[in-house]
């Protein structure tokens, strides 16, 4: 026996529950994520139920236990596969349970007559509306949303700064998770504390998700909050040893921005989907909660593009309650200029900017823009695609 568990190594492995609420082991190395150190967590608490009786004295009564509340915190880089267009290993579950929605679009090959808005398939392309796409032009890689899918096109909603790209260009494969949220998924956990002491966590569902140290030249970082059915804790060895992940992050170097099509200038964004979770409670149950429901979702991001001092275009969709768009994605480059891989690109089609004050950016003025994304056709308020 020895006093003392290192939590630098623990490890966690995520499983998709058949039946939520049903604790499901890992199988193996694949379970297992990559976890960031800071801010890892889990705990159980049980109500305390108090008990007023008349006795013969003051003191308190021995209470009882209640219903079981689970929370857990887990933050992870926020990374593409090493595979083009391959599921984020270490978000992709994560990411099922906070937006539910998922698809994949293999790599296809234009035509002619591409446009620097437009481009032209021999047949019917794979993508869809709201996903980012690498449009790989030799040494003038770009990445842009897709605002429309005709029979044998796609439509970006602003130009690629290069122009039209080359006959024949090809786009790149493609994971994009968008809000389905009657498809999220609950989660078992095995969290190993030091490879000595075992939690084993039940029905986990993301209440939020939230992007965050996303500034210049910083490695950004996703951070999820949880809630579960049920938590032991036992003392056990982690069920195998983590697979390492060879996709690193991108650092926020080139990690442009687009406000309704306009390219921005600013230090930092954020970015937080926030999930109203209802419990189904159940005296027949032992945990006294069985599962739980996603009943609101809410998607806000903030930006600050610095200041401009020959327009107030921002202010002017603020104060008129216009709808805009925002864009903005983050890439490893490649030894060719010009070129990158393992992108992460952030589509918000259409939102609110609910504030906009005049913030300060070491003494250098800025838009403090919060925006509130929304729906239009629906399932369509936010799109996460990893290329």
């Amino acid at each position: 026996m020895a006093i003392g568990v290192v939590k630098n190594e623990s490890s966690l492995a995520l499983v998709e529950e058949v039946t939520e609420g049903t604790w499901v082991a890992p199988s193996g190395a694949a379970d297992f994520v990559e976890l960031k150190s800071d801010g890892a967590s889990a705990n159980l608490e049980r109500d305390q139920l108090s008990r007023d009786l008349l006795s013969s004295t003051v003191e308190t009564e021995s209470s009882r236990l209640g219903l079981k509340n689970v929370t857990a915190e887990m933050g992870f880089e926020l990374r593409a596969n090493s595979t083009a267009g391959g599921s984020p290993v270490d978000l992709n579950l994560p990411l099922n349970s906070l937006l539910g929605g998922k698809r994949t679009a293999v790599t296809d090959t234009t035509t002619t007559g591409n446009t620097s808005t437009i481009l032209e398939f021999g047949a019917a392309p794979p993508f869809s509306k709201g996903d980012s796409v690498l449009v790989k032009e030799a040494g003038a890689y770009e990445v842009r949303p897709i605002s429309a899918v005709g029979a044998t096109t796609i439509t970006f909603p602003f130009a690629l700064d290069n122009g039209a790209p080359s006959d024949g260009v090809v786009v790149e494969a493609v994971t994009t998770y968008f809000h389905d949220t009657s498809s999220a998924v609950s989660l078992s956990a095995e969290w190993n504390m030091g490879g000595k002491i075992q939690e084993q966590i039940s029905g986990l569902k993301a209440a939020s998700g939230s992007i965050a140290d996303w500034g210049v030249g910083s490695l950004p970082s996703f951070n999820f909050s949880m809630q579960g059915t049920d938590l032991d804790r036992v003392v056990s060895a982690a069920t195998a040893s983590p697979a390492a992940n060879s996709a690193l992050p991108p650092v926020t170097l080139d990690a442009c921005a687009w406000l309704s099509g306009v390219k921005l200038e600013y230090s930092e964004f954020s970015m937080t989907i926030e999930n109203t979770l209802a419990a189904i409670n159940s005296a027949c149950s032992e945990n006294g909660r069985i599962s739980s429901r996603i009943t609101a979702q809410s998607v806000t991001a903030s930006i600050n593009p610095y200041l401009e001092d020959d327009d107030v275009d921002r202010f002017t969709d603020f104060n008129l309650n216009n709808d805009v768009s925002l864009f903005v994605y983050a890439f490893n480059p490649t030894a060719v200029a010009g070129e990158f891989e393992q992108a992460v690109a952030i589509w918000l089609p259409q939102g609110k900017i609910t504030a906009d004050p005049a913030a300060d950016v070491e003494g250098i003025f800025a838009d403090g823009l919060e925006i509130k994304a929304h729906r239009s056709a629906g399932n369509d308020s936010v799109f996460l695609s990893f290329i």
